[in-house]
This record gives structure tokens, C-alpha cells and sequence, in this order.
């Protein structure tokens, strides 16, 4: 059986509910991930998944997006 864990990544450029649309749409269905929830005024993504969620992947994700992220 897996484990739920919630990370959080900082991203210090997004700064409207598009920009935490185009995240949230991208991330949304990658392997291991069950929740995400952007947030442009605390500037960071919050992350809930299994132990198969590759948190370091999904920061170069954003990151190539043309954001900057960063895990907390």
C-alpha cells in the first residue's frame, strides 16, 4: 500500500489564476500525483501523492514551463 504525502514548491513568479491553471493542468495527471493546488498570492504549489511521485521531476516541470520553482 502506498503513502499520501503533500509537498510544497515554491514558485515566485506566478501571478495570476492562469498561471496557476497552466501548472495545475500540467502536473494534474502525472504518475503518483492525486491532488495539486497553486496559489499565486503565497506563490507556491501544494503537491499530495504516493511514494512514486517524483516531486524533483515535477519542480523541473514547472521550471520548464518558464516558471521558478523550487522545493521546499
Amino acid at each position: 500500500m502506498s503513502t499520501i504525502s503533500t509537498h510544497q514548491i515554491t514558485v515566485s513568479d506566478m501571478m495570476c489564476n492562469g498561471c496557476e491553471d497552466t501548472i495545475q493542468d500540467e502536473i494534474r495527471h502525472e504518475h503518483g500525483v492525486r491532488r495539486v493546488s497553486a496559489n499565486h498570492i503565497e506563490e507556491t504549489v501544494e503537491v499530495e501523492g504516493t511514494d512514486d511521485m517524483d516531486i524533483d521531476a515535477l519542480v523541473q516541470m514547472i521550471n520548464e514551463l518558464g516558471f521558478t520553482a523550487t522545493r521546499d
